[in-house]
């Protein structure tokens, strides 16, 4: 059994992995999305029996952490963790314990907690290429993203990133950013032409940070990826594609940076074999998916498959008939009697 749940992050990510048979389940939460996202997500955890396995906090920027800051601070929370995942100042710099820098939040909550923290690495860093100890149950679990060096270009500026994106007291975490001017296309898409737009990778430093995983159970592939780069998620891909023949088939691929031009390429889509490509955002502050992300998936995404919006709104202009008759896909969004936000489905 396998059991992929998309929870409404607002713009960001919260998504529930469960799997396991007759003798085990285990369950891998991943991101909390915004500080709104904890209200509405706590009934679903609050049916967990008190466990969840791994968090990962895939990065640092408000759309992933204040879901979790709210779960973590919540005095009545109802669910425990296992492990969790996630790379503080320290880990950047592959450095011994946690000092005065380490003063956001996220880390605060985890040390005065005297929570589990990167057990699987030891107490390092979550990085391509790490040891990493994971469950004797017949699964596997890979680290794609990031490496050594995207770890160690962000140390310079951590602080004042934490201090930006609401991890430091004393700033109203639920002040939202400016946008970034990006206005989406209007009027019909033509999607031979976007999708041939030259591809520019995403310059956040924060971004480049984010702790992509390749999740393997039962013959099943799911590729986690945050806002993870996308030239990192092509090297770390590409070997495992090569020993497949060319393309290593996937399952789910959930897209990075909820669908911006700048975290998919057309190099990473000629790696995978992909079933199911996972949408993640309610479109809020920067409008994503972009329509140059979707027509490259829909172009060069394979011959067949899905898509799967967890809001309704982002779904609609690509529940077109014609479009999905010329390329070759269907969507999936929560029902209209449903509540936005949430998609449940099983491997």
């Amino acid at each position: 059994m396998i059991r992929f749940t998309m929870m409404p992050g607002e713009d960001g990510d919260c998504l529930l992995l469960e799997y396991g048979d007759d003798t085990f389940v285990h369950r891998i939460l991943v991101d909390g999305g915004r500080a709104g996202t904890y209200p509405l997500i706590k009934p679903v955890l609050a049916g967990l029996d008190g466990l969840v396995d791994v968090l990962v906090v895939t990065h640092v920027d408000q759309d992933h952490v204040l879901g979790v800051l709210a779960l973590l601070e919540d005095p009545e929370r109802s669910v425990e963790f296992g492990d969790v995942w996630f790379n503080g100042f320290d880990h950047l710099l592959d450095a011994e314990g946690f000092g005065a820098q380490d003063g956001e939040r996220l880390t605060s909550a985890l040390l005065g907690q005297n929570m589990p923290w990167n057990d699987a690495f030891g107490g390092h860093s979550a990085e391509v290429g790490q040891r990493i100890g994971w469950f004797d149950d017949g699964s596997t679990m890979e680290v794609l993203s990031p490496d050594r060096r995207q770890l160690e270009r962000l140390a310079p500026v951590w602080v004042d990133v934490c201090a930006e994106h609401g991890l430091i007291p004393g700033r109203d975490p639920d002040e939202p950013p400016p946008v970034d001017g990006f206005e989406p296309f209007g009027g019909a898409v033509d999607v031979e032409q976007l999708a041939a737009t030259p591809f520019k990778r995403d310059p956040s430093p924060t971004n480049v940070s984010s702790i992509g995983l390749l999740f393997e159970f039962e013959d099943r592939r799911i590729v986690l990826t945050g806002d993870a780069d996308d030239r990192r998620l092509v090297e770390s891909l590409r070997p495992r594609a090569e020993a497949a023949g060319g393309r290593l088939h996937v399952d789910v691929l959930k897209v990075a940076h909820h669908g911006s031009k700048h975290n998919i390429s057309t190099d990473l889509l000629d790696l995978l074999d992909c079933d199911r490509y996972l949408i993640s955002t309610s479109g809020a502050r920067h409008h994503h998916p972009d329509d140059i992300a979707m027509s490259r998936i829909l172009q060069r995404g394979g011959a067949r498959k899905e898509i799967v919006f967890n809001y309704r709104d982002r779904a609609a202009s690509w529940d077109d008939t014609s479009l999905k008759d010329r390329f070759g896909y269907t969507v999936t969004a929560p029902a209209p009697d449903a509540d936005d936000g949430f998609v449940t489905f099983e491997l």
